[in-house]
């Protein structure tokens, strides 16, 4: 059920009616129904997999804590985890590795025996990945972390804790929420406040103008120039690699926006995604901005662990990390090698960043700080642009070739049938980026969206209403980061 469809707008407000007229102690049980409502829509037989989560995990952090010895608890750990990553690894990556399987069998059949007949991938089916299933398996694992840990205690609510996991603003593509952040917040009964609302809707407003007007319509320039790569010069690709960065971002925190503006309507806050990452001025700045939750999940439960474990190898711990961290988080994306290519170009810079970090702060020092800011924008967004060549391209070898295309340069800037798309992406980069710009820099100014007058606020969100229906791409397709 797609955020900016008709039927998801009028289940959210049929949802959002009765859940207010329901009494408080009944708003969570309401929630959960429509959460399951929400995802049997999809698929309903796919309910069978988050339950089977949802149970476990249950069941096991209930285990944890009641265990006598740490030796017992570990073993209920264990298990659960290993469950929830089995499942994980079965729905996203089976067919991934029973074709790399095949692939190695045939080339050693081909190199050492000399025989060219190839054996084909008879385990190979077509594993549909049910809805939000890395979301709803991250947080069950960082749930039953900070239990082992002695942070969080185990719910006692299998309705609670069924409501916390399927919660359907964030289920599609997260944020990853903690269980000691939201868990107390479904158990409060909410109130009808005009606050929550009003910002709720401005939240999702926004949301919809970085959806349908900024994404969808790079998109279709995106999608005719990278899919068909073999047939466009240097010039064409290059925009087409910048677009993308931009598509990518307005499409994620679009959700992003509208999965927070949701559960603020329902009296909840849940963690915002996304601080302007395009203007960070490095690269470790810019991971501390993007995909806040996923980053900072993998930074709690994935890196500094790793870094604890290897701290007698002093500063070398942290490259390990880096190393091992962005290359898993680079195959969670995607069954491919160009993911892991991906995250191995992020460890790669960072820790580029975290040796030469002294340096560099001297090096600043003697350069005026708008320059220093630029450039350092420039660098992460350009390098940004360059490691997601190899997230959306098929294959290496794609990639390598739209690269080496882009290094020559050639050629003129391909031009839609319809040139007006291109002027209306250009317009829409240009008021994301000056609203970013203001909110980084300028937060105490004017501003037409939270002006003092109610007269101005209002013209003006209806003007953005205007822009998205006029110009916004109303048929566009699913959000980018559900497939992950």
């Amino acid at each position: 059920m797609l955020y900016t469809s008709i039927i998801f707008v009028l289940f959210f407000l049929s949802v959002s009616i009765l859940y207010y007229l329901l009494p408080g102690k009944f708003q969570w049980l309401w929630l959960l129904i429509s959460s399951l409502l929400f995802y049997v829509y999809s698929n309903p037989a796919y309910i069978f997999v988050p339950a089977f989560i949802i149970l476990t995990t249950y069941y096991a952090g209930i285990q944890i804590e009641k265990a006598g010895s740490s030796k017992k608890a570990f073993k209920y750990y264990l298990i659960a985890v290993i469950a929830n990553i089995a499942v994980l690894v079965f729905f996203k990556y089976s067919n991934f590795f029973t074709s790399t399987a095949f692939d190695f069998l045939n080339f050693s059949r081909q190199h050492l025996f000399k025989t060219t007949e190839i054996i084909n991938n008879s385990l190979l089916v077509k594993v549909f990945v049910p809805l939000g299933i890395s979301y709803i398996t991250f947080q069950a694992i960082g749930y039953l972390i900070e239990i082992k840990r002695g942070n969080h205690t185990a719910e006692k609510s299998l309705g609670h804790f069924s409501a916390y996991l399927l919660f359907f603003p964030k289920i599609t593509a997260g944020p990853i929420e903690r269980a000691h952040h939201f868990l107390p917040q479904l158990k409060q009964a909410k109130i009808f406040e005009n606050e929550n609302v009003s910002a709720g809707l401005k939240l999702i407003l926004w949301g919809f103008f970085k959806k349908l007007v900024i994404a969808d319509r790079l998109a279709l320039y995106v999608s005719a120039v990278l899919d068909k790569s073999e047939n466009f010069s240097g010039i064409p690709l290059l925009l087409a690699a910048i677009f993308y960065v931009i598509q990518l971002y307005a499409d994620f925190s679009g959700y992003a926006d509208m999965a927070v503006g949701f559960a603020k309507i329902f009296g909840f806050d849940i963690i915002q995604n996304f601080n302007r990452p395009l203007l960070s001025k490095s690269v470790t700045e810019f991971w501390r901005k993007w995909h806040i939750s996923l980053s900072s999940w993998f930074t709690d439960y994935f890196y500094t662990p790793i870094v604890i474990a290897k701290r007698d190898w002093g500063k070398w711990s942290v490259v390990y990390a880096f190393i091992i961290t962005f290359v898993v988080l680079g195959f969670w994306h995607g069954a491919n090698w160009t993911f892991m290519v991906f995250g191995a170009l992020q460890a790669l810079i960072l820790t580029m960043e975290f040796l030469t970090r002294k340096i560099r702060k001297g090096f600043r020092k003697k350069i005026p700080g708008f320059i220093n800011t630029i450039a350092g924008i420039a660098f992460t967004f350009a390098y940004f642009a360059f490691s997601l060549i190899f997230f959306r391209a098929n294959s290496i070898s794609e990639a390598m070739t739209i690269i080496q295309k882009i290094g020559i340069s050639k050629g003129s800037v391909f031009i839609e049938s319809n040139p007006s798309s291109l002027i209306y992406s250009f317009l829409g980069i240009l008021v994301l980026l000056l609203v970013e710009m203001k909110l980084e820099y300028y937060k105490g100014s004017f501003s037409f969206f939270y002006h003092r007058h109610w007269l101005v606020r209002n013209l003006s969100y209806a003007a953005l209403v205007i822009i998205i229906l006029l110009i916004g791409v109303l048929d566009g397709g699913q959000f980018i980061y559900v497939q992950f």
